[in-house]
């Protein structure tokens, strides 16, 4: 058999079939051909030796940020690090699949539309009628399905519930960052999320980040988290490893506009208005993000405070605000029994964020024990592809993508990454071009077409989201 691309002699760690050792992968016409531990180079274009590195399917990152224009660098950042397919949480979806046409590096990218009370509803307890429209343009559009804002931008726990029903009811996909009028961006807000959903499907979004201390202590909290989520497994969800978070910086009639933000100027001893966030600058505690270099970085004190001044406080800020036990109960916790993990995937909440750390801290708890490789790979890839009804993803298994993910097993620096048979990034240069839309619908899946995009429907129907009992 002819092979486009022949990768020999790697640790091979597929999920799928539970393989796990040296061996060879093939890839034909954008899809695994064979894997076996003596492939011949002679049947192939092109030979990489991938001796002492982990080749895995390509990761899934289930939760990012790359739907506005100045945060579509973050594709790059994502193809950097090694991932392959991502899931953008920001929205409106137009957004994000115009900006993977014009920088997605050949990635595959599914997206959510957000729902923002008072925003792209008429305030906050839109009607079903009106949830409907928009889940309608949606789906439309390309999304998979619908984001609550919660945290950020709260509507009321009755509206909270509507969006979720009327989600479910069209069998399209609903995450929620947890948060209505009544409860916060916290564990309380989490033990809300449970009750809203009832028994309706729902993702829950970055649990690590309703653990962060306010109420009992993070580890408490995080306990807590894993107790809610093994009892009810009609919701689905993800962690991230990351330390800071991202939100809005945004000040309106002295107050920041993301009650997320105002959660962390508390948090780091300020006050949660105009005048705390300035000092909160100031004194390192809170982070400005800047493009910079063809990526976001991080500034702080005198610099970052001007850079929030001269943009008339329209930026994105980050607080060093999530706790490392919390992050490592959620990460390993498992299921009695049958071994699942009760978070289901490890994600970042980043893309253009810069916390794209899933590879390189899942390799730091492979180190400490917490996980082993395997359960690791299956975190970043088949698990995160299930959930969302990825079919042929997450699996180096014959007539699958070809995704692959090639990292170093002590550092977890991802060295190759291969999309859909392409190779997208080398040691971190990242050059693949144009991308790949999952959709829900074949009329979103045409809009991708139209802008020179190639696509597929999803089948959500088959997803863990829907199927698990």
């Amino acid at each position: 058999m002819k092979f486009e691309i022949l990768l020999k002699n790697g640790r091979v760690i597929d999920p799928l079939t539970g393989l796990d050792g040296r061996n060879d992968v093939g890839i034909r016409h954008g899809k695994i051909a064979a894997v076996a531990p003596c492939l011949s180079a002679a049947d192939a274009d092109s030979v990489i030796d991938v001796e002492g590195y982990i080749v895995m399917p390509g990761v899934i990152d289930s939760h990012v940020h790359v739907s506005t224009e100045e945060r579509w660098i973050g594709f790059s950042m994502m193809a950097s690090v090694g991932v392959i397919t991502a899931v953008d949480f920001g929205g409106p979806i137009e957004n994000t699949v115009k900006g993977l046409a014009t920088c997605g590096c050949g990635m595959s990218i599914a997206g959510l539309h957000t729902v923002t009370p008072g925003r792209n509803t008429k305030d906050r307890d839109p009607s079903v009628e009106e949830l409907s429209e928009i889940a309608d343009g949606a789906l439309a559009n390309g999304a998979l399905g619908l984001k609550i804002v919660g945290g950020h931008s709260p509507a009321t726990p009755e509206a909270t519930a509507r969006i979720v029903e009327v989600a479910n009811k069209k069998g399209c996909y609903v995450a929620f960052h947890v948060g209505t009028t009544r409860h916060g961006s916290d564990i309380e807000g989490l033990r809300e999320a449970v009750e809203l959903a009832g028994k309706n499907r729902l993702h829950i979004a970055h649990v690590n980040s309703y653990c962060r201390g306010l109420h009992m202590t993070p580890a408490a909290e995080a306990l807590e988290a894993v107790e809610l989520l093994k009892t009810h497994r009609n919701l689905v969800s993800e962690s991230y490893l990351g330390t800071i978070n991202g939100t809005s910086a945004h000040i309106k009639d002295g107050l920041p506009t993301s009650h997320v933000t105002r959660n962390c100027l508390r948090m780091g001893g300020y006050t949660p208005d105009e005048k705390g966030m300035g000092e909160a600058i100031l004194g390192g505690w809170a982070l400005i993000q800047v493009v910079r270099g063809g990526k976001m970085e991080l500034v702080t004190g005198e610099e970052g405070y001007r850079i929030w001044k001269d943009a008339g406080t329209m930026t994105g800020v980050s607080f060093p605000v999530n706790d490392t036990t919390a992050m490592h109960i959620l990460a390993t916790a498992k299921m009695e029994g049958s071994g699942e993990f009760v978070v289901d995937a490890i994600s970042t909440d980043g893309g253009a964020i810069p916390r794209n750390v899933q590879l390189e801290r899942g390799a730091a708890l492979v180190r400490l024990g917490a996980l082993t490789w395997p359960e690791l790979v299956r975190k970043l890839t088949l698990n995160p592809a299930r959930m969302f009804g990825f079919e042929r993803k997450g699996a180096l298994a014959e007539g699958f993508d070809g995704d692959v993910t090639v990292a170093d097993p002590v550092t977890g620096r991802a060295y190759l990454g291969i999309s859909r048979g392409q190779v997208i990034m080398i040691d971190g240069v990242v050059v693949g071009k144009g991308g790949h839309l999952l959709a829900a619908t074949q009329e979103g899946a045409a809009k991708a077409k139209e802008l020179g995009l190639s696509s597929e429907t999803v089948d959500l129907g088959k997803s863990l989201f829907y199927t698990r009992t």
